[in-house]
Protein backbone atom coordinates (compact mmCIF):
# COMPACT_ATOMS: atom_id res chain seq x y z
CA UNK A 1 0.00 0.00 0.00
CA UNK A 2 1.48 3.77 -1.04
CA UNK A 3 1.90 5.64 2.44
CA UNK A 4 3.41 8.78 0.69
CA UNK A 5 0.31 11.35 0.71
CA UNK A 6 0.32 14.36 2.80
CA UNK A 7 -2.02 13.08 4.81
CA UNK A 8 -0.43 9.83 6.06
CA UNK A 9 2.63 11.41 6.55
CA UNK A 10 1.91 13.23 9.00
CA UNK A 11 -0.10 11.17 11.01
CA UNK A 12 3.20 8.77 10.56
CA UNK A 13 5.38 11.45 12.15
CA UNK A 14 2.61 12.85 14.86
CA UNK A 15 2.41 8.79 15.98
CA UNK A 16 5.99 8.19 16.03
CA UNK A 17 7.07 11.41 17.99
CA UNK A 18 4.22 10.22 20.44
CA UNK A 19 5.90 6.68 20.27
CA UNK A 20 9.56 8.12 20.99
CA UNK A 21 7.77 10.25 23.66
CA UNK A 22 6.20 7.89 25.65
CA UNK A 23 7.47 4.55 24.98
CA UNK A 24 9.02 4.25 28.18
CA UNK A 25 8.57 6.06 31.85
CA UNK A 26 12.52 6.35 31.44
CA UNK A 27 12.07 9.35 28.79
CA UNK A 28 14.38 12.52 29.91
CA UNK A 29 11.79 13.69 32.10
CA UNK A 30 8.90 11.46 32.27
CA UNK A 31 10.21 10.24 35.64
CA UNK A 32 8.84 13.78 36.84
CA UNK A 33 5.25 11.86 36.86
CA UNK A 34 6.27 8.64 37.84
CA UNK A 35 5.41 9.34 41.34
CA UNK A 36 8.52 8.12 42.82
CA UNK A 37 10.53 9.94 45.65
CA UNK A 38 14.03 9.95 43.74
CA UNK A 39 16.14 11.08 46.92
CA UNK A 40 18.58 9.71 48.21
CA UNK A 41 16.93 8.14 51.38
CA UNK A 42 14.74 5.12 50.68
CA UNK A 43 11.11 5.22 51.05
CA UNK A 44 8.64 1.87 50.87
CA UNK A 45 5.90 1.58 47.95
CA UNK A 46 3.18 -0.11 47.76
CA UNK A 47 3.02 -1.99 44.55
CA UNK A 48 -0.43 -0.61 43.63
CA UNK A 49 1.83 2.66 43.52
CA UNK A 50 4.82 1.22 41.43
CA UNK A 51 4.84 2.89 38.36
CA UNK A 52 7.54 0.78 36.68
CA UNK A 53 7.39 0.52 32.94
CA UNK A 54 8.81 -2.55 31.28
CA UNK A 55 8.97 -4.16 34.38
CA UNK A 56 11.86 -7.46 35.68
CA UNK A 57 11.63 -9.16 38.66
CA UNK A 58 14.40 -10.55 39.53
CA UNK A 59 13.96 -13.32 42.47
CA UNK A 60 17.22 -13.70 44.58
CA UNK A 61 17.44 -17.03 46.49
CA UNK A 62 20.92 -15.78 48.47
CA UNK A 63 19.16 -13.42 50.15
CA UNK A 64 14.99 -14.00 49.42
CA UNK A 65 14.62 -10.85 47.99
CA UNK A 66 13.16 -9.78 45.26
CA UNK A 67 14.23 -6.94 43.11
CA UNK A 68 12.38 -5.42 40.25
CA UNK A 69 14.93 -2.35 38.03
CA UNK A 70 13.53 0.69 36.36
CA UNK A 71 15.40 3.09 34.01
CA UNK A 72 16.05 6.65 35.86
CA UNK A 73 16.99 10.33 34.34
CA UNK A 74 17.10 12.80 36.13
CA UNK A 75 15.03 15.37 36.58
CA UNK A 76 15.44 19.08 34.99
CA UNK A 77 12.85 20.54 37.24
CA UNK A 78 14.52 19.21 40.36
CA UNK A 79 17.32 21.07 41.95
CA UNK A 80 20.48 18.92 42.14
CA UNK A 81 19.87 17.51 46.05
CA UNK A 82 16.82 15.64 45.22
CA UNK A 83 18.31 13.72 42.79
CA UNK A 84 19.89 10.42 42.89
CA UNK A 85 22.26 11.23 39.96
CA UNK A 86 23.37 14.06 38.31
CA UNK A 87 23.29 11.41 35.16
CA UNK A 88 20.88 9.26 33.78
CA UNK A 89 21.38 5.30 34.61
CA UNK A 90 19.34 2.01 36.08
CA UNK A 91 17.93 2.29 39.65
CA UNK A 92 16.61 -0.57 41.59
CA UNK A 93 13.67 -1.10 44.09
CA UNK A 94 13.82 -4.41 46.62
CA UNK A 95 10.92 -6.26 48.48
CA UNK A 96 10.60 -9.52 50.80
CA UNK A 97 7.31 -9.67 49.79
CA UNK A 98 6.42 -8.27 46.18
CA UNK A 99 3.67 -6.42 48.11
CA UNK A 100 5.98 -3.13 49.89
CA UNK A 101 9.05 -2.24 47.53
CA UNK A 102 11.79 0.09 49.29
CA UNK A 103 14.24 2.30 47.00
CA UNK A 104 14.66 3.75 44.89
CA UNK A 105 18.67 3.03 44.54
CA UNK A 106 21.36 3.87 42.12
CA UNK A 107 22.43 0.48 40.73
CA UNK A 108 24.37 1.90 37.31
CA UNK A 109 25.60 5.46 36.18
CA UNK A 110 26.04 6.31 32.79
CA UNK A 111 29.89 7.05 32.62
CA UNK A 112 31.58 10.42 31.21
CA UNK A 113 32.54 9.28 27.73
CA UNK A 114 30.00 7.18 27.23
CA UNK A 115 28.29 6.70 23.86
CA UNK A 116 25.20 7.42 24.54
CA UNK A 117 23.75 10.54 26.23
CA UNK A 118 24.30 10.91 29.95
CA UNK A 119 20.57 12.56 30.67
CA UNK A 120 18.61 9.93 28.81
CA UNK A 121 17.05 7.23 30.71
CA UNK A 122 17.75 3.52 29.45
CA UNK A 123 14.84 1.49 28.36
CA UNK A 124 13.65 -1.98 30.28
CA UNK A 125 16.66 -2.65 32.12
CA UNK A 126 16.63 -6.31 33.06
CA UNK A 127 19.04 -8.43 35.20
CA UNK A 128 20.28 -12.03 34.83
CA UNK A 129 22.99 -14.20 36.84
CA UNK A 130 25.03 -16.15 34.84
CA UNK A 131 28.45 -18.06 35.79
CA UNK A 132 28.03 -16.50 39.15
CA UNK A 133 28.11 -12.78 37.96
CA UNK A 134 24.59 -10.59 37.14
CA UNK A 135 24.45 -8.84 33.45
CA UNK A 136 22.41 -5.85 33.21
CA UNK A 137 21.15 -5.59 29.74
CA UNK A 138 19.39 -2.22 28.82
CA UNK A 139 18.66 0.35 25.93
CA UNK A 140 20.66 3.05 26.00
CA UNK A 141 19.85 6.36 23.19
CA UNK A 142 21.42 9.17 20.99
CA UNK A 143 18.97 11.55 20.76
CA UNK A 144 21.21 13.84 18.91
CA UNK A 145 22.36 11.60 16.42
CA UNK A 146 19.49 10.14 13.52
CA UNK A 147 18.77 7.26 11.21
CA UNK A 148 18.35 9.10 7.62
CA UNK A 149 17.47 6.06 6.62
CA UNK A 150 14.18 5.49 8.33
CA UNK A 151 10.75 4.64 7.36
CA UNK A 152 8.62 7.36 6.09
CA UNK A 153 11.93 9.83 5.88
CA UNK A 154 11.41 10.94 9.64
CA UNK A 155 15.33 10.75 10.95
CA UNK A 156 15.23 9.00 14.05
CA UNK A 157 16.65 8.59 17.34
CA UNK A 158 19.14 5.85 17.40
CA UNK A 159 19.07 3.33 20.38
CA UNK A 160 20.80 -0.21 20.97
CA UNK A 161 21.02 -2.68 24.03
CA UNK A 162 23.97 -3.39 25.32
CA UNK A 163 25.11 -5.19 28.61
CA UNK A 164 26.91 -4.29 32.04
CA UNK A 165 28.39 -6.87 34.35
CA UNK A 166 28.35 -6.87 38.41
CA UNK A 167 29.78 -9.01 40.95
CA UNK A 168 26.26 -8.29 42.82
CA UNK A 169 22.89 -8.12 41.44
CA UNK A 170 22.11 -4.28 43.11
CA UNK A 171 25.41 -2.89 41.22
CA UNK A 172 27.05 -0.89 40.86
CA UNK A 173 27.06 -2.17 37.12
CA UNK A 174 29.96 -1.42 34.70
CA UNK A 175 29.80 -1.41 30.79
CA UNK A 176 30.77 -3.96 29.20
CA UNK A 177 32.78 -1.94 26.21
CA UNK A 178 31.74 1.40 24.79
CA UNK A 179 29.26 0.44 21.94
CA UNK A 180 25.85 -1.27 21.70
CA UNK A 181 26.12 -5.47 21.85
CA UNK A 182 22.88 -4.99 19.27
CA UNK A 183 24.26 -4.65 15.03
CA UNK A 184 25.63 -1.53 14.01
CA UNK A 185 22.95 0.42 11.87
CA UNK A 186 20.03 -1.03 13.49
CA UNK A 187 17.41 1.05 15.71
CA UNK A 188 16.75 -1.71 18.76
CA UNK A 189 15.22 -1.94 21.76
CA UNK A 190 14.87 -4.59 24.70
CA UNK A 191 17.11 -6.58 24.50
CA UNK A 192 17.74 -9.98 26.75
CA UNK A 193 18.91 -13.04 27.34
CA UNK A 194 19.15 -16.77 27.17
CA UNK A 195 21.18 -19.68 27.05
CA UNK A 196 20.16 -22.76 24.54
CA UNK A 197 22.67 -25.64 25.02
CA UNK A 198 24.82 -23.46 27.73
CA UNK A 199 25.81 -21.06 24.77
CA UNK A 200 24.72 -17.65 25.47
CA UNK A 201 22.37 -15.38 23.07
CA UNK A 202 21.39 -11.93 22.89
CA UNK A 203 17.41 -11.41 21.45
CA UNK A 204 16.24 -8.52 20.76
CA UNK A 205 13.53 -6.38 18.54
CA UNK A 206 14.52 -4.51 15.29
CA UNK A 207 12.52 -1.13 15.68
CA UNK A 208 9.49 -0.64 13.41
CA UNK A 209 10.23 2.55 13.13
CA UNK A 210 13.79 1.99 11.05
CA UNK A 211 11.97 -0.69 9.20
CA UNK A 212 8.02 -0.30 9.08
CA UNK A 213 7.44 -3.46 10.49
CA UNK A 214 9.24 -4.66 13.63
CA UNK A 215 11.29 -7.81 13.60
CA UNK A 216 12.49 -10.29 17.17
CA UNK A 217 15.77 -11.26 16.23
CA UNK A 218 18.43 -13.75 18.22
CA UNK A 219 22.07 -13.29 17.96
CA UNK A 220 25.33 -15.46 19.60
CA UNK A 221 27.45 -13.69 22.16
CA UNK A 222 30.21 -14.56 23.59
CA UNK A 223 31.03 -16.90 26.36
CA UNK A 224 32.00 -14.43 28.68
CA UNK A 225 28.73 -11.53 26.93
CA UNK A 226 31.84 -9.57 25.45
CA UNK A 227 30.29 -9.19 21.86
CA UNK A 228 28.47 -11.20 19.54
CA UNK A 229 29.19 -13.52 17.21
CA UNK A 230 27.67 -14.18 13.38
CA UNK A 231 25.17 -12.86 11.97
CA UNK A 232 21.33 -12.29 14.04
CA UNK A 233 18.46 -14.70 12.89
CA UNK A 234 14.71 -13.53 12.69
CA UNK A 235 12.67 -15.20 14.95
CA UNK A 236 9.44 -13.29 14.04
CA UNK A 237 7.63 -10.28 11.90
CA UNK A 238 5.16 -8.71 13.92
CA UNK A 239 3.10 -7.88 10.39
CA UNK A 240 2.34 -12.21 10.17
CA UNK A 241 -0.16 -11.51 12.83
CA UNK A 242 -4.17 -10.73 12.56
CA UNK A 243 -4.37 -8.98 15.89
CA UNK A 244 -1.97 -6.24 15.32
CA UNK A 245 -2.28 -3.04 14.54
CA UNK A 246 0.14 -2.45 11.35
CA UNK A 247 -0.75 1.29 10.57
CA UNK A 248 1.86 3.40 10.67
CA UNK A 249 3.74 -0.20 11.32
CA UNK A 250 3.91 -3.04 13.48
CA UNK A 251 5.55 -2.94 16.73
CA UNK A 252 7.27 -5.75 18.52
CA UNK A 253 8.45 -5.22 22.26
CA UNK A 254 9.89 -7.15 25.30
CA UNK A 255 10.74 -10.29 23.99
CA UNK A 256 11.63 -13.23 27.19
CA UNK A 257 11.73 -16.42 27.40
CA UNK A 258 10.51 -19.57 29.63
CA UNK A 259 11.43 -23.23 28.91
CA UNK A 260 7.44 -25.21 29.84
CA UNK A 261 7.79 -28.63 31.89
CA UNK A 262 7.70 -30.40 28.39
CA UNK A 263 10.91 -28.45 27.12
CA UNK A 264 8.36 -26.23 24.77
CA UNK A 265 10.16 -22.78 24.67
CA UNK A 266 8.03 -20.00 25.06
CA UNK A 267 8.65 -16.40 23.90
CA UNK A 268 6.35 -13.87 25.78
CA UNK A 269 6.21 -10.55 23.34
CA UNK A 270 4.34 -7.64 23.04
CA UNK A 271 2.41 -5.44 20.45
CA UNK A 272 -0.55 -3.00 20.17
CA UNK A 273 -3.48 -4.43 18.87
CA UNK A 274 -5.57 -2.79 16.48
CA UNK A 275 -7.85 -0.92 18.73
CA UNK A 276 -4.35 0.61 19.30
CA UNK A 277 -4.28 -1.01 23.01
CA UNK A 278 -0.74 -2.73 24.06
CA UNK A 279 -1.05 -6.49 24.33
CA UNK A 280 0.50 -9.35 26.09
CA UNK A 281 1.70 -12.28 23.78
CA UNK A 282 2.48 -15.53 23.50
CA UNK A 283 4.75 -17.87 20.96
CA UNK A 284 6.18 -20.76 21.32
CA UNK A 285 8.98 -23.51 19.76
CA UNK A 286 7.99 -27.37 20.43
CA UNK A 287 11.56 -28.47 19.12
CA UNK A 288 12.76 -25.92 22.27
CA UNK A 289 14.96 -24.28 19.66
CA UNK A 290 15.55 -20.53 19.08
CA UNK A 291 15.19 -21.38 15.61
CA UNK A 292 11.46 -23.07 15.80
CA UNK A 293 9.21 -22.78 13.84
CA UNK A 294 7.19 -20.83 16.42
CA UNK A 295 3.75 -21.33 16.87
CA UNK A 296 1.43 -18.67 17.34
CA UNK A 297 -1.57 -18.39 19.09
CA UNK A 298 -4.91 -16.68 17.62
CA UNK A 299 -5.50 -14.28 20.56
CA UNK A 300 -2.64 -12.85 23.00
CA UNK A 301 -2.55 -13.85 26.50
CA UNK A 302 -4.07 -10.60 27.79
CA UNK A 303 -5.64 -7.41 26.29
CA UNK A 304 -6.49 -4.23 27.90
CA UNK A 305 -3.72 -2.18 27.62
CA UNK A 306 -1.46 -4.89 29.33
CA UNK A 307 2.11 -5.58 28.20
CA UNK A 308 5.93 -6.18 28.12
CA UNK A 309 5.82 -8.83 30.78
CA UNK A 310 8.48 -11.69 31.91
CA UNK A 311 7.99 -14.87 33.98
CA UNK A 312 9.62 -15.65 37.50
CA UNK A 313 9.63 -18.07 40.36
CA UNK A 314 8.25 -16.52 43.98
CA UNK A 315 9.85 -18.14 46.88
CA UNK A 316 6.48 -20.35 47.25
CA UNK A 317 7.66 -21.91 44.24
CA UNK A 318 4.43 -20.37 42.53
CA UNK A 319 4.93 -19.17 38.74
CA UNK A 320 4.28 -15.46 37.98
CA UNK A 321 3.81 -13.03 35.27
CA UNK A 322 4.75 -9.39 36.08
CA UNK A 323 3.72 -6.63 33.18
CA UNK A 324 2.82 -3.22 33.32
CA UNK A 325 -0.78 -1.95 32.31
CA UNK A 326 -1.67 1.26 31.00
CA UNK A 327 0.96 1.86 28.35
CA UNK A 328 1.10 5.46 28.63
CA UNK A 329 2.44 7.51 32.42
CA UNK A 330 1.21 8.42 34.75
CA UNK A 331 -1.31 5.45 34.79
CA UNK A 332 1.47 2.89 34.53
CA UNK A 333 1.59 0.16 37.50
CA UNK A 334 3.19 -3.16 37.53
CA UNK A 335 0.32 -5.86 37.74
CA UNK A 336 1.40 -9.78 38.80
CA UNK A 337 -0.29 -12.52 37.45
CA UNK A 338 -0.30 -16.12 38.49
CA UNK A 339 0.31 -18.56 35.65
CA UNK A 340 0.00 -22.63 34.39
CA UNK A 341 2.71 -24.31 32.74
CA UNK A 342 0.37 -26.50 30.75
CA UNK A 343 3.52 -28.53 29.16
CA UNK A 344 2.20 -27.48 25.73
CA UNK A 345 1.06 -23.57 26.23
CA UNK A 346 0.69 -21.31 29.48
CA UNK A 347 -2.29 -20.38 30.66
CA UNK A 348 -3.34 -17.26 32.70
CA UNK A 349 -5.18 -17.77 35.86
CA UNK A 350 -5.77 -15.04 37.92
CA UNK A 351 -4.44 -11.40 38.75
CA UNK A 352 -2.66 -11.66 42.17
CA UNK A 353 -1.09 -8.19 43.02
CA UNK A 354 -1.26 -4.67 41.79
CA UNK A 355 -3.82 -2.60 40.85
CA UNK A 356 -6.61 -3.09 38.40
Amino acid sequence: MKRSTLPSLICLIVFICSYETSHSSNHPDANDVNQINLTKEYSTIDINDLAVHDPFILAEPNTQTYIIYQGYAPSRRRNAAGRISENAGVIAYTSKDLVKWEGPRLVFEIPEGFWADRNAGPWAPEVHKYKDKYYLFTTFHQWGERDPNSWGGRKINKRGTQICVSDNPLGPFKAIGNKPHTPDGEITLDGTFWLEDGRPWMIYCHEWVQITNGLIKAIRLKDDLSGTIGEPITLLNAADFDWVDKDPGAVTDGPQFYRTKNGTLAMLWSSHSKHNLYAQTVAYSPSGKLAGPWKHPVKPLLWDDRGHGMIFKDFDSRLLLVLHRYFRMPRTRVQIWEIEDAGDELRIKKQILGSP
